[in-house]
């Protein structure tokens, strides 16, 4: 009886563990999709983001291109249902300030 007892609940533990060890995975997977992704979308747009995104077995669930109120692309990713977003900004392309007009 403890046999039978002490084997269930360690298959029980490993079953939480396998879950809990699964997020985590797919948590830093999203995050660092979306940080890759939100690099491409600055010099290839949208398209290139979702690509990126594609190619590492995501989905790209949101995109935003800069405005005049947020200076940076916004690229969200779905990995295995778990969203993580991420900001890049192009400061290349910005100009560069001076003393004189």
């Amino acid at each position: 009886m403890t046999v039978a007892l002490t084997l269930a609940v360690m298959v029980l533990l490993c079953s939480v563990f396998s879950r809990v060890g699964n997020s985590l995975i797919h948590a830093e997977r999203a995050l660092i999709v979306s940080q890759v992704s939100a690099l491409a979308a600055i010099y290839g747009g949208e398209s290139e983001a979702r690509k990126i995104a594609q190619a590492n077995d995501a989905t790209l669930c949101g995109f935003r291109e800069p405005t005049a109120q947020h200076q940076h692309f916004a690229v969200c990713v779905d990995v295995e249902g778990i969203q993580r977003l991420a900001r890049a900004v192009d400061t290349w392309s910005k100009p560069v300030p001076t003393l004189e007009p």
